[in-house]
């Protein structure tokens, strides 16, 4: 029906540029020319034809060559032909009305290659098509999947063949699916013939073809000879074998191999006299579904790795692996488990990676192990031992679950604890000169711990190890203080210092531990009690002896003017709340309210802005006494009264508006 319908003839434009493309082609020393029956390649096919010398009569027309069938689309706009599709990936599986769709046309196409390759090997044959049946041989010939076809689509600013080109189509059989997709399994494989070379050195042939062999010796033991055969040996490669190079340090696969390739391994090792294959294994378990059900198209219960890796990234998959149980253990897939992991390790982790980047100062960077004074330092860096010592003890046993979720609990240490408190001391850090400020002991710490942490997660996300190293690498050029590798992988693992340990746990780590348990309980008192954690309280009593840096960290957690220790006796907070320490409660709730403006308004911690309040004469009050701090804490560079249509804010029976401009 679309060649009685066709009605297009080849343009005066269009058969000179035939004339042209002859040039590409003339002396090829074409024997057979296939053309698509349509006016426009009938006419080129005999434009080439006349030019070369070769006999129109012997021109052959194939149907298997039209153009795609676009169905009620036909002879219309190909705009409408292509807005039919979100995609042109999506013209592999949908079909226009009474059309057909790419995959159909592909299987013709192929069809019709693979049939004049078995009836005119050796010929040299020229064929005259359309763009998309030429797209369709390209796809076919190369395996491409319909992602990789539509790919190499999108990639072109034009047509996939430009009017009157000649490409080439470097055919060669190759294993494939039924709709002409690489596949390199059986039954495919076995249709593949090879030449046969005597002698690859010299590229003699021997004159015949080679084909599979159908019987094939049990493939485990095949794979099983792997250690000695994949070596030659031992005909080659005997002093290597018979040393170090068996048995193998350590081995890796599904839990379905232990009764074939693990066996297998061991059992040739010992009948060839060298006993077990391998020292160390991880055995791993099979994927479910979030249910423990396996996953299957029929059931409709899988997953596409390929989305899940484009949603969370690879490093995301591969620690949820490690993490979420034992190696062997078989995996249910719940991709909450997914989110949460990815918000626990890496979302924390690159949110403090971008409050140091906010601050950083290279002349304070450096590969030598920081020596603060301050508690939190301490007890980052001892913590940061704990996780090196911990983590290398077992990835030297082959054990993944432990070392990956001692990871996710320090990243969560190092950003809701130390980076929360030590948000402040950083700010006030990169605001003055390095001589008063202890060289930037809390920027310097931070940049050690992430730089150290980086190599750390290296074997477990080897891609945000990566990129945070490149972010935070020193080079002397650019104001770093020495060399560091070119990538973490090049890098030497971590030592943690013996020195920092007694009984193997550090005794700044086991007093933090006390600190945010009194912490905790506190605050769990203060919830039961009614009291909001910014209504300061003047004073506390703890059943536990601190320092005096910690009892100033639970003093500013809790939110109360003094702290008390009382041997043997529960904690206690007085919940008596003098008008001095109410008006102070009003200023927290007053700078929450001016914080969250500032945020709504999308802006940075350095953005410096001025205030305007309407507030009655007890506001005023308010804001007056507390004026110095509120400016420090809020980055403002004036605040004046006056009235204005600003955001109000409410704190009990006192009532603001306000309005900030940037500075």
């Amino acid at each position: 029906n679309l060649v009685k319908e066709d009605k297009y003839h080849l343009t005066e434009k269009g058969k000179k540029e035939v004339v042209m493309a002859v040039k590409a082609i003339k002396d090829k020393k074409i024997d057979l020319i296939f053309a698509s029956p349509l006016l426009r390649t009938k006419e080129t096919a005999e434009i080439l034809a006349g030019e070369m010398g070769f006999p129109e009569k012997d021109i052959i027309y194939d149907n298997r060559i039209l153009e795609v069938n676009t169905g009620d689309f036909h002879n219309k706009r190909s705009g409408d032909y292509h807005a039919f599709f979100s995609s042109n990936e999506e013209k592999f599986t949908k079909n226009p009305p009474n059309g057909e769709n790419l995959t159909e046309l592909k299987r013709r196409v192929m069809e019709f290659l693979y049939e004049i390759e078995r009836k005119y090997q050796g010929k040299k044959i020229l064929i005259v098509s359309h763009e998309y049946a030429i797209w369709m041989m390209s796809a076919g010939i190369f395996g491409w999947s319909n992602k990789r076809s539509a790919e190499e689509k999108d990639r072109r600013t034009g047509d996939f063949v430009e009017l009157a080109e000649v490409v080439n189509l470097p055919f060669v059989p190759l294993p494939h699916d039924e709709d002409y997709e690489l596949d390199l399994h059986k039954p495919y494989i076995d249709e593949v013939e090879l030449v046969c070379v005597h002698s690859i050195s010299s590229g003699q042939v021997c004159g015949g073809r080679l084909t599979r062999t159908k019987e094939v010796m049990d493939v485990w033991l095949d794979s099983g000879c792997m250690p000695f055969a994949q070596d030659h040996y031992p005909f080659e490669n005997k002093n290597w074998v018979d040393g170090p190079g068996y048995p193998a340090d350590f081995i890796s696969e599904a839990i379905d191999q232990t009764r074939g390739w693990f066996y297998t391994l061991h059992a040739v090792g010992v009948m060839m006299g060298r006993g077990k294959a391998f020292r160390n294994v991880i055995c791993l378990g099979h994927l479910l579904d979030a249910q423990g059900k396996k996953m299957s198209k029929s059931l409709g219960n899988i997953v596409d790795p390929w989305e899940a890796m484009d949603k969370y990234g690879v490093d995301t998959l591969r620690l949820w692996m490690y993490s979420i149980n034992q190696p062997g253990e078989s995996k249910n897939f719940d991709e909450k488990t997914v989110a949460l992991l990815h918000g626990q390790v890496f979302g924390l982790l690159y949110n403090v990676l971008a409050f140091y980047e906010l601050y950083r100062d290279k002349t304070l960077e450096g590969n030598s192990r920081p020596k603060s004074k301050n508690v939190l330092d301490a007890w980052i860096l001892a913590r940061l031992d704990e996780l090196i010592k911990l983590s290398t003890e077992n990835l030297d046993n082959y054990r993944l679950l432990e070392p990956t979720r001692a990871l996710r609990d320090f990243i969560g240490d190092l950003s809701t604890w130390y980076l929360r408190r030590s948000r402040e001391r950083i700010k006030d850090e990169s605001s003055k000169p390095a001589s008063a400020q202890g060289l930037g002991e809390a920027r310097a710490t931070l940049y050690f711990v992430l730089k150290t942490l980086a190599k750390i997660i290296a074997p477990f996300a080897p891609f945000a190890a990566e990129d945070i190293w490149l972010r935070l690498k020193n080079d002397p050029r650019h104001g770093g203080a020495s060399n560091d590798a070119e990538s973490v992988h090049l890098e030497k693992w971590p030592e943690a210092p013996s020195k920092f340990f007694f009984f193997g746990k550090s005794r700044i780590v086991e007093d933090m531990k006390k600190v945010r348990t009194t912490v905790t309980m506190a605050l769990d008192t203060r919830q039961k009690m009614g009291l909001k954690v910014r209504q300061p309280l003047s004073f506390m009593s703890i059943p536990y002896n601190f320092s005096s840096e910690l009892l100033g960290i639970i003093a500013d957690e809790v939110n109360v003017k003094e702290i008390k220790f009382i041997d043997n006796k529960e904690l206690y907070l007085n919940k008596n709340i003098t008008e001095e320490l109410k008006r102070e409660g009003d200023y927290r709730e007053l700078v929450r309210g001016l914080q969250d403006m500032r945020k709504s308004r999308g802006l940075t911690p350095s953005d410096v802005v001025a205030i305007s309040f309407e507030a009655n004469d007890e506001g005023k009050q308010l804001i007056r006494k507390f004026e110095a701090d509120l400016k420090k804490t809020v980055l403002a560079s004036a605040i004046e009264f006056k009235e204005n249509d600003g955001e109000e804010i409410k704190i009990d029976k006192l009532s603001f508006k306000v309005e900030l401009a940037i500075f």
